[in-house]
């Protein structure tokens, strides 16, 4: 069956050399403005995509955001490959922000073959729901909880039962909660710390092993260095650790943990040009990420290139969109 293979080749793509957790779709990085700066966005305030990286630093929102990100994601290995995130967020009162997001991503359609004989076409997918909380705890600090649901559609039971002989199979589901801690440091500078992925493993056969999520450590800053009436400078750092298959060995950790920097330039609040550096030095994933944005009043589009830090060809573009009401 061709998903086994897609599947291998998104492990050794997203995990590098972290031993293989389930629901590595966990792991994507969603939203054109975040990925153009090479996933350094946990300490951005008051995007909609913060939902994913860091759902604390939405906890001074004033106004309602929704955002939709489209990809045709890595077609070098997978053609029909798509992926989608939509997030929401909700001011209940001053001090307390409720968000929700849905993350969604499939290989199009599989062929199953036997004996040289296709006997099944299907649609695999896997998709996730979060619902979180933030909390302002004073002007300067928040705090936010989330819980999400998993699934994953690997295959129809049917045809786990018929081809590989085992029950139960095909499907995986799982829980997991993820938290958040965002600071201002300085008027001009943030910390963001989030923890995320922390639940249940996925199974996929009632006799198979029982795969951990991508436990994750977050952690960034983000400073504004410079800012008037016309121009705008934004710089970004984060480090990303994946927390399964941890060893003592500290140069391995190291190397196996993410980094992501990136810099934002806008001018008069409606045009951004971005770029990034993104190092995953064991996933073999190293290189520049670069985006640009439109602004108009409460309204954003973006679009965000990270092609280049595979070492295969594919293209890789997101489009996103976010508006505040």
């Amino acid at each position: 069956m061709r998903k086994g293979t897609i599947i291998l080749f998104m492990a050794i793509i997203l995990l590098g050399s972290s031993i293989d957790p389930g629901g590595v779709f966990l792991m994507i990085f969603p939203g054109s403005r975040a990925t153009a700066l090479g996933g350094a966005f946990a300490g951005v305030e008051g995007d909609v995509f913060g939902t994913y990286y860091n759902t604390a630093s939405l906890g001074f929102a004033n106004k309602k955001l929704i955002g939709l990100q489209h990809a045709n994601w890595l077609t070098g290995l997978w053609p029909d490959m798509y992926y989608e995130y939509l997030a929401y967020v909700h001011p209940l009162k001053e001090d307390l922000v409720i968000t929700g997001a849905f993350t969604y991503i499939t290989t199009g359609e599989t062929e199953a073959t036997y004996n040289q004989q296709v006997i099944a076409r299907f649609r695999n997918y896997d998709f996730a729901i979060k619902v979180a909380v933030a909390n302002r705890l004073n002007d300067r600090m928040a705090v936010s909880l989330g819980i999400k649901y998993i699934y994953s559609f690997l295959a129809p039971e049917w045809l786990v039962r018929e081809v590989l002989g085992a029950r139960g199979g095909g499907q995986g589901k799982a829980w997991a909660v993820d938290g958040g801690f965002f600071y201002k440091i300085l008027p001009n500078l943030n910390l963001g710390v989030a923890i995320q992925n922390i639940g249940t493993p996925l199974q996929y056969l009632d006799a198979g092993e029982k795969d951990d999520l991508p436990r994750t450590l977050r952690i960034g800053l983000s400073s504004v260095p410079f800012e008037n009436d016309i121009h705008r400078v934004m710089v970004n750092a984060d480090i990303t650790k994946i927390l399964v298959g941890v060893t003592s060995n500290l140069r391995d950790e190291f190397e196996d943990t993410w980094k992501s920097f990136g810099i934002e330039y806008s001018i008069f609040n409606i045009f951004s040009l971005r770029a990034g550096y993104f190092i995953d030095i064991l996933g073999h994933r190293v290189g520049l990420t670069w985006g640009i944005g439109v602004h108009y009043k409460t309204f954003r589009f973006d679009v965000s290139s990270d092609q280049k830090i595979y070492e295969f060809e594919t293209s890789n573009y997101r489009l996103s969109a976010q508006y505040a009401f």
